[in-house]
């Protein structure tokens, strides 16, 4: 794992690559975080269809909420919404792990 403090330790803050690692550690932050909601959210919500559970239900509607703000910004987020958000077969069509989502456009 980078050691971001000991990088950022030696760059000035004006430097302009202390500004690019800031923002690239902040993302991979975000890519981290939104991996670990995901890979815990889907394979519930999953069961959760299984047993019966709409499309409309509040509890899916909740855990669709939550995944319509994970992936990155912009296209990325409007493709995996467009993809998978819209219908309950489009959430059964979403992977239990997030990384098969990588390379595909739709995920960080």
């Amino acid at each position: 794992m980078i050691d971001f403090k000991s990088i950022s330790g030696q760059l000035s803050k004006a430097s302009p690559a202390y500004s690019l690692i800031v923002a690239m550690y902040k993302q991979l932050d975000a890519r981290s975080k939104a991996n670990n909601i995901y890979a815990e959210l889907v394979p519930a919500m999953h069961d959760l269809l299984q047993a019966g559970y709409s499309y409309e239900s509040p509890e899916i509607q909740a855990m669709v909420n939550v995944l319509r703000e994970l992936p990155a910004w912009g296209v990325k987020r409007t493709n995996f919404e467009k993809n998978f958000l819209r219908d309950e077969q489009g959430l059964r069509k979403l992977p239990k792990d997030p990384t098969r989502l990588n390379g595909m456009g739709y995920w960080h």
